[in-house]
Formats: C-alpha cells, sequence, structure tokens
C-alpha cells in the first residue's frame, strides 16, 4: 500500500513519473490538482521506493519500506578518472595470503553488496560468508567430488545425453571444450596433495544465493558481488569471481546441508577472498568485442 499524506503533497506529479508503472497520478480537479493513487494499478507496487526518494515534501510512505533509511544524497567523492583507475586497475586476484580477512574488513565489504540495485526493494539476496578451514576443507572435498562424477558422466555417451538433457547442448560443448580439460588438472593436483584450485586456497569464501523463482534472482546476485568487489579492491583485498562454485553448491546433496541451503534458494554468485600474495605491476588490456551506436 502507498500511504500520500495530503497535508503535506504539493502535487508536484514528480512520484507518478518516476514511477516504473505509473501507480500515482496527479491531475486537476474541482479543488485545484491533487495526487491520488492509482486503485486499479496499487497492486502492481514493487517496493522500489523510488516515488518516496523523489518526494521533496516527504509526503510519501510505502508498506514495507523503512521511510527513515531514505537518506539524504550527497555529493559524490570520487571523479571520473579516480573511478577509471579503479575500474581499469582491478583484476582477480588467485594466489592469496594464508591470513584471513578479519570479520570487520569483511563486514565493511559486503556492507557494499547490501547497497547493490535490485529488482526490487524487497531483499531477496543471502550471504554465506565462510572463513573457517575445516568447513573450506569440507567444501572442497564435496565440489571436487562433484566434478569427479561430472568428468565420469561426460566419459560415456549416456552420461553426455544426460547432460546434455538437462543443461542443454551449449552447455555440454561448454564443459567438453572449457572446463573439464582445466578442472581435470585441477582434480590430479588436489588428489595428489598440491594446490587447491577450485577455492585457489582462500582463507575466505562468499556465496551469494536467492530464492529459485525470484525473476532477477542471478542478476542480483551477480551485482551484489561486484559490489563486494570493488570495495574490497579499496580496502586492499583480493577477489576472484568464481564459476565452479555455483553448480556444486546446488547439485551436491551434501554441499547443500553444509551450507544449511534452503531447498528454494540456489548460489548464483561466489567470490574467493584473500589479501593477496602476488602484487601485479600493470594493468592488462581490455576491450570489447564490438560497440555500435545506431
Amino acid at each position: 500500500m502507498i500511504h500520500i499524506d495530503a497535508d503535506r503533497c504539493k502535487s508536484c506529479g514528480l512520484c507518478g513519473e518516476v514511477c516504473p508503472r505509473h501507480i500515482t497520478e496527479t491531475a486537476a480537479g474541482p479543488d485545484g490538482k491533487a495526487t491520488v493513487v492509482a486503485q486499479a494499478r496499487e497492486s502492481l507496487c514493487m517496493q522500489c521506493g523510488h516515488c518516496v526518494a523523489v518526494c521533496p515534501e516527504q509526503a510519501i510512505a510505502v508498506e514495507g519500506l523503512d521511510g527513515e533509511a531514505f537518506e539524504p544524497l550527497r555529493e559524490l567523492g570520487i571523479g571520473e578518472e579516480q573511478l577509471r583507475t579503479l575500474l581499469q586497475q582491478r583484476r582477480s586476484v588467485r594466489r592469496y595470503k594464508e591470513r584471513p580477512v578479519p570479520r570487520e574488513v569483511l563486514g565493511r565489504i559486503l556492507s557494499a553488496a547490501r547497497l547493490a540495485p535490485t529488482g526490487t526493494s524487497r531483499p531477496t539476496t543471502g550471504i554465506i560468508a565462510i572463513d573457517d578451514p575445516d568447513t573450506l576443507g569440507r567444501l572442497s572435498e564435496l565440489a571436487f567430488g562433484v566434478y569427479e562424477g561430472l568428468d565420469k558422466a561426460l566419459g560415456n555417451p549416456i552420461g553426455r545425453f544426460l547432460v546434455r538433457r538437462r543443461a542443454g547442448s551449449q552447455t555440454l560443448a561448454m564443459l567438453q571444450d572449457f572446463v573439464m580439460p582445466g578442472v581435470r588438472w585441477y582434480i590430479r593436483w588436489y588428489r595428489e596433495g598440491g594446490s587447491n584450485e577450485i577455492l585457489r586456497d582462500c582463507p575466505n569464501l562468499v556465496l551469494f544465493h536467492s530464492p529459485i523463482r525470484e525473476p532477477m534472482g542471478e542478476a542480483n546476485c551477480i551485482i551484489a558481488a561486484f559490489h563486494a568487489v570493488f570495495m574490497a579492491e579499496v580496502l586492499g583485498v583480493g577477489t576472484c569471481m568464481n564459476d565452479l562454485i555455483p553448480p556444486a553448491c546446488n547439485r551436491a546433496a551434501g554441499l547443500r546441508e553444509l551450507l544449511d541451503l534452503p531447498a528454494d534458494r540456489e548460489v548464483y554468485a561466489s567470490l574467493t577472498l584473500g589479501f593477496p600474495r602476488i602484487r601485479f605491476k600493470r594493468s592488462i588490456p581490455k576491450g570489447l568485442a564490438e560497440l555500435r551506436y545506431i
């Protein structure tokens, strides 16, 4: 429900302009202009908070949203070149020092994830932050088991058929041509007691999960993860987006149990974190496949 304080409202119409579904309307009446809630569309409210944020008179309240949490905007303290430098110099870090990131620092990193935009203001993204070595060890063992099973399945026609039927031909080709050639080496090194190239021997792992039926769940998780990535960069913490971990978390019953992941949720993004063991001296070239104006 959207509530408009008639005593405060000046009927400027800004709330209706910014609303994605034009739920409030401003029109002239016998007593002058008035802003009202369009009853036919009120149920379409996404709780995005735009109407509350734009109102100069603080005349609008939306049920489910804390009006006091809407803070006044401030001038940005960064310029274009500072932002460009951050974007250019940030890179994936896959080699970490053994000591974990202190929870106080990790909390500051994850506070940036909380500020990530979503399809609605209703919080749906969940975060699981792991820094316990034993838990990371159990997670590793279960994850490697998932990929050993996948490798076995891809090694016979029936297994490939089942993977294709479940995941599609494009995913099957990606697994065969890109993912598994490297993962087979990861498995070998891990079983020989060498490095853990799935978790990268990270001291911290952060998982982002969302309800399966949330329309923007995967996008929300990825955007939240990148908010955390950039805050981590500013605080001197290295990160790497890891696409091998979410599928294992979602498909292995033991892993779901370890994470206490509800049946109606899946992990859509994961970050390995830690203080960089190796410092890069130069940025690398980056670009696009194409940029066109039409």
